[in-house]
C-alpha cells in the first residue's frame, strides 16, 4: 500500500510541475517583444516602448526580459552575421533600450553575446580594456547584475572613435568584427561583463551626453538593469 500511496503522490507532483511549466511557458510566449531592428546599420531604428510592460528578447540567445520604467524608452534587437549585408549565421545576439525612439538616442543600454561559446568573463574585461588606444579607463570592480556575477568598469573616449570588440580574437584577420561596438569622441561608458550560467554576457551603457551629464543618465538606466532577468 505505501508503495501505491507513493506512486500516487509522484503522479500528482508530476502533473503540478507540468502544470506549473505549461503556465510559464503560456505566461512567457505572451510577453511582447523589443522591435526587430539591427541599430548597427543605417537602417536601424529604435521604437518606443510601453510605460511598465515587460519585454522578452528571443533574437538573443539567452532568455531575456527587461521592463520599460516608463514611456521615455525605446527599444530594439537583432542578431549580426559575419557580414551585415549577408554571410554566415548569426553569430552574436544583441538588445538594447534607449532614452528617445527617434534620432540619436541621448544614452544606450545594449545587451549582447555569443550563439556560440564565449571567453570568461576576466579575459573578456581584459580584452576589452587593452585593445585600442582611443579609450581611458577607470578601475575594475565586482558587480552582481539580475543575480549574476562580474565585473564592471568606467571610462571615456578619447579618439574621434573607438571600437569595442568583446569576443572576436585578435587573429580575425578581418576589418570588420560582426560584434564590434563603436562609440565617439567624448562618449562616457560604463561596460559591465556578467558570467550567466556560464555564458559572458556584456552590458553597454553610454551616452552623448558630456561626461559629467552622464552620472544622471546612469541613475535613468539603472531603473532598467533593475528590471532585466536572465530566466531559464
Amino acid at each position: 500500500m505505501r508503495t501505491l500511496a507513493r506512486a500516487g503522490v509522484l503522479a500528482v507532483l508530476v502533473a503540478s510541475l507540468s502544470s506549473v511549466a505549461a503556465s510559464v511557458a503560456a505566461t512567457t510566449s505572451k510577453l511582447p517583444e523589443l522591435p526587430v531592428s539591427d541599430l548597427l546599420t543605417p537602417a536601424g531604428k529604435l521604437t518606443g516602448l510601453h510605460s511598465g510592460v515587460t519585454y522578452q528578447a528571443s533574437e538573443f540567445p539567452v532568455a531575456l526580459r527587461m521592463t520599460a520604467p516608463d514611456a521615455s524608452w525605446s527599444g530594439a534587437q537583432w542578431k549580426s552575421q559575419s557580414d551585415r549585408y549577408g554571410g554566415g549565421p548569426p553569430f552574436y545576439g544583441w538588445a538594447s533600450v534607449g532614452q528617445g525612439s527617434f534620432g540619436l538616442p541621448r544614452g544606450l543600454l545594449l545587451i549582447m553575446t555569443a550563439y556560440a561559446r564565449t571567453p570568461s568573463v576576466a579575459s573578456t574585461v581584459a580584452g576589452l580594456r587593452t585593445r585600442g588606444v582611443g579609450a581611458t579607463y577607470q578601475a575594475t570592480s565586482p558587480v552582481k547584475l539580475a543575480g549574476f556575477s562580474g565585473l564592471e568598469f568606467d571610462g571615456q573616449v578619447v579618439a574621434t572613435r573607438h571600437t569595442f570588440v568583446p569576443f572576436s580574437p585578435r587573429s580575425h584577420g578581418a576589418k570588420y568584427f560582426p560584434d564590434a561596438y563603436f562609440m565617439n569622441q567624448g562618449e562616457a561608458f560604463r561596460i559591465i561583463v556578467l558570467n550567466v550560467r556560464g555564458k559572458t554576457v556584456v552590458v553597454f551603457l553610454d551616452s552623448v551626453l558630456s561626461a559629467d551629464q552622464f552620472p544622471a543618465f546612469l541613475i535613468k538606466a539603472d531603473r532598467i538593469l533593475k528590471s532585466l532577468r536572465f530566466p531559464t
